[in-house]
């Protein structure tokens, strides 16, 4: 087969405009609402459901991590919940970290998204994260009663930063834009998505729900549904922000490529 339509080279010159750079986002922002909303899309839309959840249970892993405690292990069940297991650290940091770790997720994607060799390099990270705290954190979970979902969340967790890793080594810059977008697009929608579920979950009733938002219920008396609230404005205003500073903000230039290196998969 021939490669030539697959890959080319990059000149020095080449550039991608502000306007098509914003196409490209509205075409992202298209799919990512398509896949949320049309029922036969279902099986991708679960791919997705699982990688949202394995950015929010590794946000509380590393929210622990971060103020002094420790990151157990945690699973991913087929049901599309999660459940991650910390000792110690701070709670008032490590019980919402969940939610808006997923929304902060998606603001970093759309920041990192105007730099081609940044956004890159961001999804070499979360690449590299994904592999080695599935592994590490995820593995644990095989050898207990909850075996299924170990296998799941390691699984899942190896082969989403596989592909993180695979598209920024091998896309072009239009496809990382693209990509990267969609998943920071879709992202901020499940967080959201999901924050509504839990304030609903937390309406006072004679059996409540248990959620991120009950735990911080139990920990500082103030009732589930504020704190739900609460994670609903502030997600939001991360992700608002991030679009604001990154391309509406007055006085931001057009996109050029920095990426020398030959293009693969051209979007056109």
């Amino acid at each position: 087969m021939n490669n030539d339509k697959f890959s080319k080279n990059s000149s020095p010159n080449d550039t991608i405009s502000h306007q098509q750079t914003l196409i490209l986002i509205g075409l992202a922002g298209l799919a990512a609402v398509v896949l949320a909303v049309i029922p036969w899309l279902g099986p991708l839309n679960y791919s997705f459901r699982l990688l949202i959840t394995l950015v929010h249970e590794l946000g509380h892993g590393l929210a622990a991590l971060l103020t002094g405690g420790t990151f157990v292990r945690f699973l991913v069940s087929s049901d599309g919940s999660g459940l991650a297991y910390t000792a110690g650290g701070w709670r008032f940091f490590v019980i919402p970290a969940g939610y808006l770790g997923v929304a902060l997720f998606g603001a970093i994607l759309i920041m990192l998204g105007r730099n081609h060799r940044w956004s890159r390099i961001a999804m070499v990270v979360i690449g590299l994260i994904m592999i080695l705290f599935s592994l590490r954190y995820g593995t644990p979970s095989i050898f207990t009663n909850q075996m299924l979902s170990g296998l799941l969340t390691t699984v899942s967790g190896v082969f989403f930063g596989s592909l993180f890793l695979l598209v920024a080594l091998k896309a072009s810059d239009r496809w990382i834009i693209f990509l990267l977008h969609f998943i920071a697009i879709r992202a901020g929608l499940t967080a959201f998505s999901d924050i509504v579920t839990v304030i609903g979950l937390s309406i006072p009733s004679l059996t409540p729900a248990r959620s991120d938002a009950q735990s911080m219920a139990d920990l500082t008396f103030i009732p589930a549904i504020m704190w739900a609230v609460l994670w609903a404005i502030v997600a939001t205003v991360i992700m608002v922000s991030a679009v604001w500073f990154t391309w509406l903000k007055p006085g931001r230039i057009q996109i050029r490529a920095t990426d020398k290196s030959p293009r693969r998969l051209p979007l056109s």
